[in-house]
């Protein structure tokens, strides 16, 4: 089976290839598209600390070949901004833009962002299981730890879920990755539904609020996410998630608008 390491891999000349295990229902796993596009346009600039990601998600992606399309829309004295486009076919699928910054000398005092909420050890909770025909097909390839009772469909009174992740292949975290991570968990307005519906992302904003890579990291150690859904209206939710990581310091924030399909009930895959 095709693990992280192995998909989220882009040649020379831009091109790769999404199998179809890395699906959510019609569609690819949009943490991959965007670690796909993150990686043609990281080629563009050496040496700066990614700061943010915007991306849009203009359409499904199917399985197969792909090709991404990167280039440098300005390098200035301390700051470097990249757009990359997927493209399937003729249809462009994806379009990312991608600020990559040095380090500034600054007045301010240093804020870490805040800790995650308490949680127990990932080891003392029970592994999120992979059932075939319900669980999207790329959450095999991942390792969760759900914390509290926020499953998506189990009718809770709270739009928030979250928990442990890892990489079933142990693959290190780079900036890709931490995408992959982010974008692994189900939106948490879901929760509050009691059948099965999809969801597809339609905006997504990244912040890194630490110079990667993070240092000393295992590639088995776990990393801490929190999802909560903040408005939901007229078939649209805003979802903002913060991401930790195995020292227990913030590493990123997002912010993602989402378009959910709950007046047509499915089965997810």
């Amino acid at each position: 089976m095709p693990t992280w390491s192995e998909v989220c891999v882009v040649d020379e000349r831009g091109g790769c290839t999404l199998p179809a295990e890395w699906g959510q229902g019609r569609a690819a796993f949009g943490g991959l598209v965007a670690g796909l596009a993150l990686r043609a346009a990281r080629r563009q600039v050496l040496g700066r600390s990614l700061r943010s990601v915007l991306v849009s998600f203009v359409g499904p992606v199917a399985p197969g070949p792909v090709r991404v399309e990167a280039r440098l829309l300005r390098q200035g004295r301390a700051l470097s901004q990249v757009e990359a486009r997927l493209v399937q076919g003729d249809q462009e699928c994806a379009v990312l833009l991608a600020a990559f910054g040095d380090g500034r000398q600054t007045g301010l005092p240093s804020l870490p962002g805040p800790p995650p909420p308490p949680a127990p050890l990932p080891e003392a909770l029970p592994a999120f299981p992979f059932l075939a025909g319900i669980t999207p097909d790329f959450t095999r390839y991942l390792d969760y730890r759900w914390v509290g009772e926020g499953l998506p469909f189990s009718g809770g009174p709270v739009a928030r879920t979250g928990g442990w992740v890892r990489f079933q292949d142990h693959a290190p975290v780079d900036e890709a990755g931490a995408l992959g991570l982010l974008d692994a968990w189900p939106a948490p307005v879901l929760t509050l539904l009691t059948a099965p519906a999809a969801a597809s992302t339609v905006t997504w904003m990244v912040d890194l609020v630490r110079p990667w890579p993070v240092g000393g990291v295992d590639p088995a150690a776990w990393w801490r996410f929190e999802g909560t859904g903040t408005a939901a209206g007229e078939g649209y939710t805003d979802v903002d998630g913060w991401l930790w990581g195995p020292d227990g310091a913030l590493v990123a924030t997002s912010r993602q608008l989402v378009a959910e399909f709950s007046a047509a009930p499915v089965t997810i895959r």
